[in-house]
């Protein structure tokens, strides 16, 4: 399903609107296991005592520090809308040092990072308020690896994809997907629209039910600015796409 936005949110829609959440939260500090390291993340608790999906951010190839507010807001926006969210830095301090310098490790660490992500799933999905299901957003390399993890591990029930691209790191063809939610703007430079479309066309060879929603005229890195039109309507069609698959 291919779904084009126009610059009008729906009425419905616009019940999801960043005002509508707890912008402020600034999140816990924590570190969670995996094989490789111990891992930083910053968690936003959903209210409640009632068992909730986990949620798992991963970032694009900047990390989170250079727009932390808005993903903090962005994280905080999930919380709210009762899902456990969980900001996750999976560089290592050695990866930070290669990007620094200007060397390409995505395609090198990759499989290494998705196994990362798996383990923090796995810990989170035993934690007491969790219901066991686990669910993906994930932005520019962060998108791509979400796909990839959601590839390898089964365990994984639903991944958003902000202007990502196939897993191409895999070292194997992938053979399945959960759903997705695809979103894209037809103005970006840095990982075209065509990445999508692909990452749409696998997912649908799979007999998967992928939803591709392309933004017209919009560029890249739009996901975390949720007070943008674009970026609170992307916002709430994550919401409505998680409650629906992990509720």
């Amino acid at each position: 399903m291919i779904r084009i936005v126009c610059a009008a949110l729906a009425a419905g829609l616009l019940l999801f609107a960043p005002t509508a959440f707890a912008a402020d939260a600034a999140g816990q500090k924590m570190t969670l296991p995996a094989k490789e390291r111990n891992v930083d993340v910053t968690f936003f608790r959903a209210p409640g005592d009632a068992p909730r999906p986990s949620i798992l951010l991963l970032h694009g190839a900047n990390g989170f520090d250079s727009q932390i507010a808005n993903y903090n807001r962005y994280a905080a926006a999930l919380a709210d809308a009762g899902f456990d969210a969980y900001l996750v830095f999976y560089y290592s301090p050695g990866d930070w040092q290669r990007l620094t310098r200007g060397d390409d490790i995505f395609a090198r660490r990759f499989l290494a990072w998705t196994s990362l992500v798996s383990d923090i799933a796995a810990d989170v999905r035993k934690r007491p308020d969790a219901n066991g299901k686990i669910g993906l957003v994930g932005f520019s390399n962060g998108g791509t690896l979400s796909g990839g993890t959601a590839a390898r591990d089964p365990a994984i029930s639903a991944a958003v994809i902000y202007y990502g691209t196939v897993p191409f790191p895999l070292e194997t063809p992938v053979e399945r997907l959960p759903p997705l939610l695809i979103l894209h703007g037809d103005a970006d430079t840095i990982i075209p629209i065509e990445q999508g479309r692909k990452l749409a066309e696998l997912a649908k060879s799979l007999k998967g039910k992928p939803e591709l929603v392309v933004y017209p005229g919009e560029r890249h890195g739009f996901g975390s600015r949720i007070d943008s039109d674009n970026g609170a309507d992307a916002l709430a069609r994550t919401i409505a796409f998680l409650k629906r698959e992990l509720k």
